[in-house]
C-alpha cells in the first residue's frame, strides 16, 4: 500500500499520532535531511520580529496551538 493511501485510512487522531512519531524520528538525526529553502527566510524574519507573547514549555504550546485551532474551526 502507498504511504499516502494508507495515511488516508488513519483517523484524525491516529494521523497525529504518526505524525508525532515520524517527527521524532526525523529530529532524532537532524543532519539526515537538509532544511527547505524557505525555512532560512521564516527564521530570519522571526528573529527580526520577535513575538510578544511570553514563552513557554512546549507542552503547554502544543495545547495553546490546540486550543486556536479549534477555536478557528468552531467560528467558522
Amino acid at each position: 500500500m502507498e504511504i499516502k493511501a494508507f495515511i488516508d485510512t488513519l483517523n484524525p487522531e491516529q494521523q497525529q499520532v504518526a505524525f508525532d512519531l515520524l517527527w521524532q524520528r526525523l529530529a532524532a538525526d537532524s543532519r539526515s535531511l537538509d532544511s527547505p529553502a524557505w525555512h532560512e527566510d521564516v527564521l530570519a524574519y522571526r528573529t527580526a520580529n520577535p513575538s510578544s507573547e511570553p514563552t513557554m514549555p512546549v507542552a503547554e504550546a502544543r495545547i495553546a496551538v490546540k486550543r486556536i485551532i479549534n477555536e478557528r474551526r468552531n467560528s467558522q
